[in-house]
């Protein structure tokens, strides 16, 4: 999750202020909400092992994207980084919507959206498609751990590849 925008702000060309700024910001919206709901006694571990202890925590975190999305958006105004602020976003909306029904891999999700907006950060890194070698040894180790289902992990992987697609290529 924190991943993601930490490098395309690290990248970009804007100022050292928002290469600073928006990365603490998303380590804050991410963190932040972890830390009150577990010490609240609403959340039991880090990897949401509970379905019914995600919504929560999602939502928030949910806003929180949508607000670092938008502040990215009017203040920022690099298209870049408006593109792969809203992938987040839409990766975690579309995740928290998910998860009041089933549970989908966040994992594979974030690690998914990572892989794709490196390609997109790095076209000519003709290398970095082999990051996706690491995919199905996350997958695996998901099911290992008995943390998600094959399918969980499969859908995580196959809905953040579309958003990824749509919005960094397509849009």
């Amino acid at each position: 999750m924190i991943l993601v925008p930490t490098i395309a702000f690290a990248v970009s060309d804007v100022s050292i202020f928002y290469k600073l700024l928006f990365p603490l910001l998303y380590i804050l919206v991410t963190i932040a909400p972890f830390v009150i709901l577990h010490r609240m006694g609403k959340i039991s571990d880090y990897e949401f092992t509970k379905r019914e202890e995600r919504p929560p925590y999602f939502t928030i975190t949910t806003i929180g994207y949508l607000a670092l999305f938008l502040l990215t958006s009017f203040l920022v105004k690099d298209t870049t980084l408006i593109h792969i602020t809203l992938a987040i976003f839409v990766a975690q909306c579309i995740l928290t919507i998910v998860t009041l029904y089933w549970k989908m891999s966040g994992h594979m999700t974030f690690s998914t959206l990572l892989f794709f907006t490196l390609i997109y950060l790095f076209p000519y890194a003709t290398f970095l498609p082999l990051i996706f070698l690491f995919t199905p040894l996350i997958a695996a180790s998901r099911v290992i751990l008995k943390k998600h289902t094959v399918m969980q992990t499969i859908i995580g992987t196959l809905v953040s590849a579309t958003i990824s697609i749509l919005i960094l290529w397509i849009l």
